[in-house]
């Protein structure tokens, strides 16, 4: 039975906002309600999407559904028109991009590690230690770890791979040496603990790791330290001997997959599924989504998700809170290899926004040894770009957003500007330069100063529509 309701209407699709009460019929379809709204909107040829909000929750109206297929006899209902956008540019470049894509290799000569069973690790854990043992035993003075060298003349940019990488130098912990017998002892005990971790293989985390034997270690910093020098000892992954650091990523989304043989959908949760530590623990991934997309900010992640911003435009979203760590990096480039999406990011346009895009794309110096197995070299920078803040970019961001850089953001921004992964990068170059020029930056939150909803209503659709991203 058709019953009549005044549904508050709100058009998206142009700046400021349109609002309205539409008086609907419960019977309508998608095809009724959209003839209602062109005609109270005056939109004859604008081609829209129709989304119902229920509470707290949007639905996307569906061909061949009625309105009282919906939650409408909730309390708080309202409609809102959103633009509908064509991806078709976007798609012909990935498709070009594709072709010339990397095939992942790694040149010669490099220092990479891969992911072994915690069986396997903990053989080469055993490995080494007889041999350092048996060197003390009857040639002391030549008893060493020989660690591979993670100074920065051993690091460097491979412009094939497009990524940062270690090289096979090595520095000699010796025995015997009182300006490394300290380390060694630190080294050794890391082993104790973590060939008893790997026997019963159970996980533990840095944290864990570091006051389990707070005397020897002294520093969580030192600890840190010792289980990269050990990883890369041994080439394997951290995951491979089961040291887990503590996550902060979030997903939502057009994403399904195992974890511990629990079905997990991240569009059914509605503030994001946490990303867990043990990535070797997801299985099975699946989406229908478009892209992803990897946000530097937890308050715009919150924005999107609370606009259901994934359902407007099928996608996955992503957040790391700032600064990425391991376990989210991890979960990206198993999307990446298992999902094969196109993978763009959203930064701030400042330098710092700049080195988390840099770190998720190429790699950390810190971890170059395992860039293969944690950068993605195929994220594209979707926004917030510099040149996105000049006055002829479109966007009209206003200027009382922009904040002026400080003697630290030039002195940054000119580092990074004569290394030399950043040169072999024209666009990410020109970008730079532009922050130099405009002498301001700003956050992605600068986006919304026009309108709460600007970044989904507008700037990412534009975006995507016209494949704007470098």
């Amino acid at each position: 039975m058709s019953e009549v309701r005044t549904i508050k209407c709100t058009n998206s699709t142009v700046l400021p906002v349109e609002k309205t009460d539409l008086e609907v019929e419960t019977t309508w379809s998608l095809k009724d309600l959209r003839k209602a709204i062109k005609d109270e909107f005056n939109l004859p040829n604008q081609k829209f999407k129709v989304f119902l909000r229920a509470g707290k929750k949007w639905f996307k109206i569906e061909e061949g559904k009625k309105l009282n297929d919906y939650p409408i006899d909730h309390q708080k209902i309202q409609i809102d028109v959103k633009r509908e956008i064509s991806l078709e540019k976007f798609r012909e470049y990935y498709e070009e991009f594709d072709k010339h894509k990397h095939d992942g290799s790694i040149p010669y000569g490099i220092l990479s590690v891969s992911n072994k069973s915690a069986e396997e690790a903990r053989r080469r854990l055993l490995a080494i230690a007889q041999e350092f043992i048996e060197d003390a035993l009857y040639e002391p003075k030549s008893a060493s770890f020989s660690i591979p060298s993670r100074g920065g003349d051993n690091i460097g940019f491979d412009e094939r791979s497009e990524l940062v990488l270690l090289g096979r130098q090595t520095v000699d912990r010796a025995f015997r040496s009182l300006s490394s017998v300290k380390s060694v002892q630190q080294l050794t005990q890391l082993m104790v603990i973590l060939d008893e971790v790997l026997a019963r293989d159970i996980h533990m985390t840095k944290r864990d790791i570091f006051y389990n034997d707070v005397n020897t270690f002294e520093s969580q910093g030192t600890s840190d330290g010792l289980i990269d020098d050990l990883t890369a000892l041994l080439n394997v992954t951290r995951p491979s001997i089961n040291v887990s650091s503590s996550s902060k990523g979030i997903v939502i989304g057009h994403l399904e997959f195992e974890e511990k043989g629990d079905h997990i959908d991240c569009r059914r949760i509605g503030t994001g599924k946490a990303i867990a530590p043990a990535i070797d623990d997801i299985e099975n991934m699946q989406s229908d989504a478009e892209f992803v997309l990897v946000i530097e900010k937890d308050a715009v992640f919150n924005r999107l998700a609370e606009d259901q911003f994934y359902d407007y435009i099928p996608s996955i979203i992503i957040t790391a809170k700032g600064q990425p760590d391991m376990a989210t990096r991890m979960f990206l480039k198993k999307i990446d290899e298992e999902l094969k999406l196109p993978i763009l990011a959203v930064m701030d346009a400042d330098a710092y926004g700049f080195e988390i895009l840099r770190v998720y794309t190429v790699g950390s110096k810190s971890l170059s040894f395992e860039a293969a197995n944690l950068a993605v070299p195929n994220i594209r920078w979707l926004g917030l770009l510099p040149s996105d803040l000049k006055e002829d970019s479109g966007f009209e961001i206003p200027s009382s957003t922009h904040i002026k850089l400080d003697k630290g953001d030039e002195n940054k921004i000119k580092k990074m500007l004569e290394e030399e992964f950043v040169k072999r990068k024209p666009e990410w170059v020109s970008e730079l330069k532009t922050l130099q020029e405009l002498g301001v930056k700003a956050e992605i939150q600068a986006l919304n100063a026009r309108d709460p909803q600007f970044i989904t209503n507008h700037y990412l659709p534009y975006k995507l529509e016209n494949a704007d991203f470098i």
